[in-house]
Formats: structure tokens, C-alpha cells, sequence
């Protein structure tokens, strides 16, 4: 039995969503990255479908929301439907849009997993820094501590890996990878959690659900919207409308507790009795199909294991948390757990921050994904239990009430060395929250005079961003005070905020957002007045812009938006994911210091 050693800073288990989204992240970073999975290939059809708006945020904060955009079908209305007590047959309750519009500028979005692992494994292929390595099999681990070999702690974590189609450990192929960290998004049946034996909170699995990708031939009026559908009879069925003409059902499967999703039950006679179950749900309609995509069975189970983290080994994805797809959360909740994760660890490699931040992986992720559960729980409860419109246990009652969670916007950070709540002057922006991701608004390029998000230049590529609201350029003492701010932030910086590692080229980008009318300066004007920031800052002239209202659109809003005043202005900071950190004043740079003096490894602290 032989082997080769190799050595990375990050090597990543699993090369489904999560693992993709970490990948695509470290990308970004001057840090060594594997990706491997035991799969020949991506998935092909089924599994997950659902894209909400914070994914799509993220997404579009790489580039690549057009290209989901291009292939997926919007979701913009729910119907919502129940029995007709008189005929017996089902009758629409209500249809309304499925969130609502101001949570984002993005709307959720239908595209199956396999189109949303392509597009992100393409995205790799552009970068050129990290690949899927198919067909690797993690077999052994050896923990810090546990290693026979010394002097190897920069790469503590030991990973051997074989061909998966090979025999056990007798490849020629066979590779210890030694890494610095590891993340595992290897699934629901999670092989390294298995070989750390990590503990897990488990609820028992109450009922088992029918899924099937068909395109269908009905005279179901809403058959293109997502529908909340329960019969006369008790049967319930969620209808979504999929890409390519498909739409996919969810059927509830009274007493089918026993058939296994993989098992011999799944046989083309069993697909035509889902099709049979959901001609009879959707009654007085019919139901066939002329072709199907995909389907399964499978038990609703529900997982999230204690501890996201063992040493330097991280868990992201369903090797965290299992539920059921009732919600389409599940495919948007792992993506946005290594979404939070890479950056803190690759900072962490290239020197630039305390390895103490690692800790907040856990105090952040892990109660969304208790939400999760909460939420999963009623929701299917819901499903199961009926249609009635004045019931508080109902599904329109219960999406109504975790309308925020679904879009994946109400997510908000608690308080840490990350998110600073003690010393953010939080009156300066009143309808900013800290820990939750800022809310876009449409500003005015003062170069170009282009209506742009401000959120499209807060892209995922690794940069803290300092937000200099200055207030209106007009109002008496606002050059001056910025004046001051940018001579004595630039000195604190140039003195010792800058990070000491030499593999950071850039840590900041400052942004000033001016409330004045964009025509009242010209460029000349302003880069003369903010010289002090300098190139170091990220400081240039297209990071200039207005809140001018004379434009089309809903522009000259942002301050409002955001609750600051014109004359008084603000700073915020927001971390490289773009949730705020900490808010204050112009002229608190001994607070903004002291930010970033929490975490960053500076110049003084060598």
C-alpha cells in the first residue's frame, strides 16, 4: 500500500452546493484550495430547486445572478388551495405574491441543483485556481495531536484519499492530503462527521413525501404557480413550477413510512402511483404526464449536529443540518454556511485577522439552522394538517410568518468580535441593523453618472468596505469634518491598522456616497478634497457616488433608506459578506480604530 503526501491550505469534502460555494469563495484568496468528491459527476436532475433572494444577492456578488437568471423560472405568486366541502373537489383559497417585493431586489427563483452546481463549477473553470478533483474518496483522518509525524503543525489536518472506484487503501493513486483546514459539505451521511462521531440533536421522522420532476398535461388553471394544494380526503401536494416546462409535485405519503427512496420499492409502477395520488389530490382536475424527469421517495428527517466545528474541521451544508425540502431552504441554508465560512478562514491563512474569529462560524450559522428547524417543523405540520384561512397553524400563516427567513434576508448576526454592538453609534444609520447584511440602494455614479445598486460593488472578492456617507457637500462644516477624517483614518492606517501579512495586496475599499446633487461638483472637486484617503484605502474616483433624486428610478433615496441625516452623515462598515460590523460617526475614528483593532493582526501587534 503506497501513497504520496501533498500539502494545502484548504481542502473542502464534497462538491455539491456548499462545497462549490466555499470553493468559489476561496478563489478569491492567494491561498492553496482542493476540492474533492467521491462522485463521478455533478448531479444531473432533481434534488433541489429553490434559489430565495439572499442566494441570489450572493450570486450576484460573484456575477453570475444573470446566468441563473437565464435558465430559472421566477416565483412570483402562491396559490393557495383547499376542499370544497359541497363537491368535494379542491377550490383555490387565495393567490397572492409568494414574498414580499421590498425584502430584496431579488425575487426567489426555480432551477434545479445540478444547473446551479454547473453554473458555479464554470465560475471555478474561469478563475483557473481551483477544480473538482471527481472520483476521491476520503478514507482515513488523523486530527491534530493524533498525527505520528512532528513538526508538521502548519498542516495538522491528515486526509487520505483513494480512487472511489478502487479497492480499499490499495491504490497506487492513494494521497495523504495535509491541510492547514478542512471543511466538510459531504452530506446527510457525512463521512467525516461519522469518524469525529459528532454528536447531533435528532427529531424523530414523522411522515414520508413523494417527490417528482414531470411535464405535466393538466387543465389545473394554476398548474404554473407554486401552489399549497390539500383534498377533500386529506392528501396534501405542493405543486412548483420548474425550468424547461417541468413542474415539480410534493405529495405526502400517508402510511408509506416504509418505502425506502433508494430501495426496490422505486420502480416505474411506483412513479405512476405518485402520479395516481396527485391526479386524485388535484380532483376535479386531471393529470398525466408526457415525460419525467426525475422522482423519489424519501422519510422527513431532522438533523443538526451540536458543534460546527471539530479543531480545525468545519461542518457546512447537510453534513450540518438535515430537514425537509418543504421550504426550498435547504440548498440557499448550505450555501450561505460556507458563505460565512471561507472568508474568516482564508483571512486566517493570509494573516490578516485573529484566528479567534473562526469561533463566530458557529455563533452565527448554527441558530439559523435551529430557525430552520423551527420552522420545517411547522411548515410541514402545516401541509399536513389543511388549508383552513383563519388558522394560525396554517401554510399561508406560517410563510407569512417566516417570510424574511425563506428570502434569507432576516438573517441577523449576534453580537462578537465581528459584529461590534457596544461601541457602533447605531443612531447615525436608524434603519440599519448590525449583523444584518445592508440592504441595497440605487446610487448615482458621480464619474458617470450610471443608476447603479449600491450593493453590486460590494462584490465577494474579500475587501472590507468603509461606507463614508458625508451628508450633503452643501451643508456648512461637511468638507471640513471629511477633511479630518480622511487625514486621521489614513494615518491610523498607514500607522498600524495596515495588516502585517505580506500576501494581503488590499484590505479596504472606502466608498463616500454624498447626498448633494451629482451636477454641483465635478470629479476635480472632490478627489482633491479626499487625497488624504489614498490608493492603500481602496480609494479612487469611481467609488464616488450621489443619492441624487433628479435621476430615473428610486434614486435619491439611500439616506432615507439607511435613517441617516443629510447633515450629520456616518460611517459603516461592512465585513467582506456584506453584513454591517459597526456604524458610527465621521468623526469617530478612534471607535472604528478599535473595530478593527478587535480582530486585525496590524503592524504593532507583531
Amino acid at each position: 500500500m503506497t501513497s504520496h503526501d501533498s500539502y494545502t491550505d484548504l481542502l473542502i469534502i464534497g462538491a455539491g452546493p456548499a462545497g462549490l460555494m466555499a470553493a468559489c469563495w476561496a478563489s478569491q484568496y492567494a491561498i492553496t484550495t482542493r476540492l474533492i468528491d467521491q462522485k463521478s459527476e455533478r448531479t444531473k436532475a432533481g434534488h433541489a430547486d429553490g434559489i430565495n433572494s439572499r442566494t441570489m444577492e450572493i450570486f450576484d456578488s460573484f456575477g453570475i445572478a444573470e446566468l441563473v437568471l437565464r435558465q430559472a423560472v421566477g416565483n412570483m405568486d402562491a396559490a393557495y388551495w383547499g376542499a370544497d366541502e359541497k363537491t368535494g373537489n379542491i377550490r383555490r383559497i387565495k393567490c397572492q405574491p409568494s414574498q414580499p417585493q421590498e425584502l430584496s431586489r431579488f425575487d426567489q427563483m426555480l432551477l434545479n441543483q445540478g444547473a446551479i452546481e454547473q453554473i458555479l463549477i464554470d465560475y471555478l473553470h474561469s478563475k483557473g485556481r481551483v477544480h473538482v478533483e471527481r472520483g476521491r474518496k476520503a478514507q482515513d483522518l488523523e486530527l491534530p495531536g493524533r498525527s505520528d509525524q512532528n513538526g508538521d503543525d502548519e498542516f495538522p489536518v491528515h486526509v487520505r484519499v483513494v480512487p472511489a472506484n478502487g479497492e480499499d487503501g490499495q491504490s497506487e493513486n492513494a494521497e495523504v492530503i495535509h491541510a492547514r483546514y478542512v471543511i466538510a459539505c459531504d452530506g446527510a451521511r457525512s463521512w467525516t462527521s461519522a469518524q469525529l462521531n459528532v454528536d447531533s440533536d435528532v427529531w424523530k421522522t414523522e411522515s414520508t413525501w413523494g417527490v417528482m420532476d414531470i411535464v405535466p398535461d393538466t387543465e389545473f388553471p394554476d398548474i404554473r404557480r407554486a401552489c399549497a394544494i390539500q383534498s377533500s380526503d386529506g392528501e396534501s401536494m405542493m405543486v412548483v413550477p420548474r425550468e424547461n416546462n417541468l413542474v415539480r409535485f410534493y405529495l405526502h405519503m400517508n402510511g408509506g413510512e416504509g418505502r425506502s427512496p433508494n430501495g426496490p420499492d422505486k420502480t416505474e409502477g411506483c412513479l405512476e402511483d405518485l402520479i395516481d395520488m396527485a391526479e386524485k389530490t388535484l380532483k376535479p382536475y386531471r393529470l398525466s404526464y408526457n415525460y419525467c424527469d426525475w422522482w423519489s421517495l424519501y422519510p422527513i428527517g431532522r438533523r443538526l449536529i451540536k458543534q460546527y466545528r471539530s479543531d480545525r474541521i468545519f461542518f457546512a451544508g447537510d453534513a450540518a443540518h438535515t430537514h425537509s425540502p418543504k421550504g426550498g431552504q435547504g440548498m440557499n441554508i448550505s450555501m450561505q454556511d460556507s458563505y460565512n465560512l471561507v472568508w474568516k478562514i482564508a483571512a486566517v491563512i493570509t494573516g490578516s485577522v485573529d484566528p479567534a474569529i473562526l469561533e463566530t462560524y458557529q455563533s452565527e450559522r448554527r441558530p439559523e439552522a435551529e430557525q430552520l428547524m423551527e420552522f420545517d417543523t411547522r411548515l410541514v405540520y402545516a401541509y399536513e394538517g389543511g388549508m383552513e384561512d383563519d388558522s394560525e397553524d396554517g401554510v399561508e400563516a406560517v410563510r407569512e410568518k417566516y417570510a424574511g427567513f425563506m428570502a434569507g434576508v432576516a438573517v441577523i448576526y449576534p453580537a462578537s468580535i465581528l459584529v461590534e454592538n457596544c461601541q457602533s453609534n447605531t443612531a447615525v444609520a436608524r434603519n440599519i441593523q448590525l449583523g444584518k447584511r445592508l440592504p441595497s440602494s440605487l446610487v448615482v455614479g458621480q464619474d458617470d453618472g450610471c443608476v447603479v445598486h449600491l450593493a453590486k460593488k460590494l462584490n465577494s472578492n474579500g475587501y472590507w468596505r468603509l461606507l463614508v456617507f458625508s451628508g450633503d457637500l452643501h451643508s456648512a462644516g461637511i468638507w471640513e469634518r471629511l477633511s479630518v477624517f480622511a487625514k486621521e483614518f489614513s494615518g491610523q492606517f498607514t500607522n498600524h491598522l495596515r495588516p502585517q501579512s505580506t500576501k494581503i495586496s488590499q484590505l479596504f475599499e472606502t466608498f463616500l456616497i454624498h447626498s448633494s446633487p451629482r451636477s454641483s461638483f465635478d470629479k476635480s472637486q472632490l478627489l482633491g478634497s479626499f487625497h488624504d484617503f489614498g490608493t492603500e484605502l481602496g480609494w479612487d474616483h469611481v467609488k464616488i457616488f450621489a443619492d441624487d433624486p433628479s435621476y430615473d428610478g428610486d434614486t435619491g433615496q439611500a439616506y432615507q433608506h439607511y435613517g441617516i441625516d443629510k447633515r450629520r452623515g456616518g460611517l459603516i462598515v461592512c465585513r467582506p459578506d456584506q453584513h454591517v460590523g459597526w456604524v458610527g460617526d465621521i468623526e469617530d475614528v478612534e471607535g472604528l480604530d478599535r473595530y478593527f483593532s478587535r480582530f486585525l493582526i496590524r503592524k504593532d501587534r507583531t
